[in-house]
């Protein structure tokens, strides 16, 4: 039997075995079949798309490990974005470690409401829009047990039952990694601009961003490019940049996969400062070498959505 008639074979006992629940399909970022998306529209995904169409531009940011700030980037970058006078809302799609509305200000300070057109997203004092599963508890501090069919039930109410409006852009802070959380919102939100993938310098934890920058590619998103947060450390005091953590890695793991390197973003008293204070550094810092870097990697991905910049 030769390889064709193989391949032919596989194909045919795959199509036998196939019942059609693509929802709920490990290989539905590998699946080839044209009528896995008309079968998953049988869903809320249609809805989804309707409800997202006054959104011009929507990127997912991605990381490989916890702890490598990517919550603080997708903070940053939409405040970033909202100071150059667009209009943004950031998607919190992290449901086990929810920071963005403490970045922002809004935890125990604002709750989501419903509207006639569903879910009103919460506003900061810069005009952002948050969207996050801790803005809809009685009590923030509450744990939820959530297991795959209510994480999936979330993700479809956070996308189809949220009246967003007209907006420029949707930023989406994704959870760390390739868990179910991540490949639900990418299922759900097939029209994506792209992803970026926050790294730290050390090659170890490039394993890890290489494998959540492969998934969105696989599930057909375009890698606007990749950042390498924690490079170097700048002293508070008199200025000067030191590297505490071997710098290099996002930018190597850039050329590797053949994506465009966004930047460094250094370590700075300033940043964990204004985290805390839940105002974005870029806002409360604007002069802070950080808050500089982070203003040329939203002008630079605006450049890149909009077709002007690097591919």
């Amino acid at each position: 039997m030769s390889q064709e008639n193989v391949r032919e074979v596989v194909n045919f006992n795959v199509e036998l075995r196939c019942d059609r629940r693509c929802e709920n399909c490990e290989r539905f970022f590998d699946c080839n079949d044209e009528r896995k998306y008309q079968i998953y529209r049988r869903r809320r995904m249609a809805r989804a798309v309707k409800k997202m169409a006054g959104i011009k531009h929507k990127i997912s940011i991605s990381g490989g490990k916890g702890g490598v700030g990517k919550s603080t980037v997708s903070v940053n970058l939409a405040a970033a974005l909202a100071m150059m006078g667009r209009k943004v809302t950031i998607l919190d799609q992290d449901f086990d470690g929810s920071s963005v509305p403490r970045m922002l200000g809004l935890q125990r300070v604002k709750r989501l409401r419903h509207g006639p057109r569903g879910i009103i997203p919460v506003e900061d004092s810069l005009g952002l829009g948050m969207q996050a599963i801790s803005l809809a508890l009685v009590y923030p501090d509450e744990v939820i047990t959530m297991f795959h069919e209510m994480r999936r039930g979330t993700t479809e109410e956070f996308v189809a039952n949220v009246d967003y409006g007209e907006r420029d852009y949707l930023i989406v802070d994704l959870p760390p990694g390739t868990s179910s959380d991540a490949c639900n919102l990418l299922q759900y939100i097939p029209d994506l601009d792209g992803t970026v993938t926050v790294t730290v310098p050390p090659k170890v934890s490039q394993l890890a961003a290489r494998r959540a920058t492969i998934l969105s590619a696989k599930a057909g998103c375009k890698v606007l490019g990749i950042i390498e947060n924690m490079s170097g450390y700048i002293c508070g005091d008199c200025g000067k940049g030191f590297d505490f953590l071997k710098r290099g890695g996002g930018e190597e793991l850039a050329q590797e996969l053949g994506v465009p390197f966004l930047g460094r973003l250094p370590l700075h008293p300033e940043v964990s400062q204004a985290c805390d204070e839940g105002v974005p550094f870029v806002y409360k810092f604007p002069q802070s070498p950080a808050s500089k870097k982070m203003m040329e990697i939203a002008q630079q991905l605006e450049a890149i959505v909009a077709g002007k910049g690097e591919r």
